[in-house]
């Protein structure tokens, strides 16, 4: 095919007759007049609507021009729903109902809740924050921002930030600074201790970390139990924690500070300072539940026995039963009681 170049040559057209020019001037003068229309009817409709439900007219009218751009995603949606119930291999049709999904998966759903670390929950708070925040914006219609910062100088890991359009373009036009270095001053005013001198936050009362050190163990207990297939509720036992929770059960709370053993109640420890040594360990991980094996339970139960025969008290000796139906001894009266005495406790006098 050969390479042809046209001229660049002005077309002329014709000029139109007066007719045609009428008639199109009748027909923008009657668009204009039909669009103008359509916002006036537009508007009435905003402000019947708002006034009704006592919303405002922004609102109103964000949630109808929202409306009709969701409704443009409508088929893309179809198909990832088509796709997702492909996956799940669930009919046409059919559904998943939460509280029966929950109900025949209760075990995993446990079970994998247990493996999840703090970072993964970190992770998801702030996804689920983020989502929340868009969801909001969308639907109020509003231009606001928020900046999420999570993370310390332990985690050893930039921050992580999360802005909404508009606001990451306040930021940088605005502010004229970096959304990243915003949040980076966010973070050192939290972790250099500003925040906490500008507010006077009160120290944790003592019945508090109590609370927080008895539910961490519990806790932990529990998520022990249940991985070794022990469905029903177990509580923790102090007073009598070697028998009925070491070798009843099994396992055993590794990692309790030294200057605290023996493991007994966190509220019979002692002063604020030595419930927060326990907490943190049992926040940090450091003191932990752990399985115990048949050789290890074995030594243990021989060990417990030797200590009790050495008069140690590893464990709580039973209450004594009282015989029932047993006779009470009978009343005795002392020999220097005088009979007014006796008149004045039946309440009777003497004539």
């Amino acid at each position: 095919m050969a390479l042809t170049v046209s001229s660049n040559v002005r077309k002329i057209r014709p000029h139109l007759t007066e007719a045609q020019k009428n008639a199109r001037r009748e027909k923008f003068i009657a668009l204009t007049n039909d669009v103008q229309q359509a916002h006036a009817i537009y508007s009435n409709k905003v402000q019947a609507i708002s006034k009704k439900h006592g919303q405002s007219e922004r609102w109103t009218s964000c949630q109808l021009y929202i409306s009709s751009i969701m409704r443009s995603h409508f088929y893309r949606f179809c198909f990832l729903l088509q796709f997702i119930t492909s996956i799940l291999e669930l009919e046409k049709g059919t559904h998943w109902k939460l509280s029966e999904f929950i109900a025949t998966h209760r075990e995993t759903l446990l079970h994998d809740f247990a493996q999840l670390t703090e970072a993964h929950k970190s992770n998801y708070v702030t996804q689920l924050m983020q989502e929340c925040w868009t969801s909001l914006c969308m639907s109020l219609g509003i231009k606001g921002f928020y900046v999420a910062v999570c993370g310390g100088v332990e985690d050893l890991s930039a921050p992580k930030l999360f802005f909404s359009p508009k606001g990451e373009k306040f930021v940088r036009a605005v502010l004229d600074i970096e959304p990243r270095r915003l949040a980076l001053k966010f973070e050192s005013f939290v972790v250099s201790g500003l925040g906490n001198s500008t507010l006077h936050p009160q120290p944790c009362p003592l019945n508090k970390l109590v609370s927080e050190c008895c539910r961490a163990i519990q806790k932990g207990l529990e998520e022990v139990l249940h991985d070794n297939q022990v469905t029903s509720t177990v509580q923790m036992n102090y007073d009598n924690y070697e028998c009925k929770v070491v070798e009843w059960f099994g396992v055993e709370l590794i990692g309790w500070p030294t200057v605290l053993l023996p493991i007994r109640n966190p509220g019979h420890i002692g002063r604020h300072n030595q419930v927060q040594k326990l907490l943190n360990a049992l926040t940090t991980k450091a003191s932990y539940w752990k399985k115990l094996s048949e050789e290890e339970l074995w030594r243990r139960i021989v060990l417990n026995g030797e200590r009790q025969a050495r008069g140690e008290n590893v464990y709580k000796p039973h209450k004594k039963r009282t015989l029932q139906g047993t006779e009470k001894s009978p009343a005795t009266v002392a020999p220097n009681t005088d009979a007014s005495d006796l008149d004045d406790g039946d309440g009777g006098n003497m004539v």
